[in-house]
């Protein structure tokens, strides 16, 4: 059987560096300084290479190294496939899980509220890890979305998924001082002559609460729509109308004032935050240590909330 035929005219990657390096700076000893290497084994790799190629590469006058004149192209060129491969090298690199890489899902509002303020704990702790955090509103789907882990808002009710509970989510009625305008709210079918602020992607909240009190009404589902809940937020203070919000995410504006609960406190409802993850990221370390450290914020911050 014929075997194949090598590959005679590939130079190794390090006779390269170095004849790039050496042409990049006209002299081996910087050459040699920025590869970490003796000037010696420089000027070997440059002999091989020229051995190879059957040309001379560098020519001396003056104690300095002037390049032929085909080298100048040569030493160009490499000098472009090199940082080429260096991009894709350092590229495949940061999407290796082990190197570091952790690409976390977070609804936006949560993340810049909440769990932004909080990160330099675990980047402190964790250096090695980088993190990703990428915006999402909808639910996870890690079969055709390019996430590791995910923090959602739900029931926990998901298929094929390993979830860890983070907290429970309390959600409280707010709305500017300004739209009440004197009016007393005594009872929660008040609210009801307000316009209510609605999530699209909760759009049975409003409901669900004033089922919780044993009211039924229609008007629990109507009011202006918003996507985001940042959206909400800012409707709420721009005195809109009320809006049912996660107490974490709206502490900023009541500390403030610029919102306030007009009736009534903090809700438990069903839906919790959860550290969701599939299967293959069991295993993974950096996802856990992430996990674990999500889980001893959200302790920290239940313990210190009233």
């Amino acid at each position: 059987m014929k075997r194949p035929k090598m590959r005679r005219t590939l130079p190794s990657t390090s006779s390269l560096a170095c004849f790039e390096a050496t042409f990049r700076h006209r002299s081996v000893t910087r050459a040699a300084e920025e590869l970490n290497m003796t000037q010696s084994a420089v000027s070997r790799r440059i002999q091989s290479l020229e051995e190879l190629l059957g040309k001379s590469l560098f020519r001396r006058e003056n104690r300095q190294l002037i390049p032929d004149i085909a080298a100048i192209q040569y030493g160009k060129d490499l000098g472009r496939l090199l940082g080429e491969l260096e991009a894709v090298t350092t590229r495949f690199i940061s999407q290796g899980h082990e190197l570091g890489l952790l690409t976390v899902a977070v609804p936006p509002t949560l993340a810049s509220r909440w769990l932004i303020p909080r990160l330099n704990d675990f980047i402190t702790k964790h250096s090695h890890i980088d993190l990703n955090l990428v915006s999402k509103i909808k639910r996870f789907d890690f079969d055709n979305e390019d996430i590791d882990v995910a923090v959602y808002l739900g029931d926990g009710n998901w298929p094929d998924v390993h979830l860890q509970p983070l907290m429970s989510d309390f959600v409280v009625p707010v709305c500017a001082p300004s739209l009440l305008n004197g009016q007393e709210i005594k009872t929660a079918k008040d609210l009801l002559k307000f316009p209510l602020i609605q999530h699209t992607t909760r759009p049975l909240l409003w409901k669900n609460w004033f089922t919780e009190l044993g009211i039924e009404t229609a008007k629990a589902t109507s009011g202006p729509k918003f996507e985001f809940h940042s959206h909400a937020i800012g409707a709420a203070t721009s005195g809109i109308g009320i809006a049912l919000m996660s107490d974490l995410v709206v502490q900023r504006e009541i500390n403030s004032g610029d919102l306030i609960i007009p009736f009534g406190g903090r809700t438990k409802f069903e839906d919790g935050y959860f550290f969701v993850y599939p299967p293959k990221m069991k295993n993974d370390v950096n996802a856990q240590t992430f996990g674990f450290w999500l889980q001893q914020q959200c302790a920290s911050f239940l313990a210190t909330t009233p």
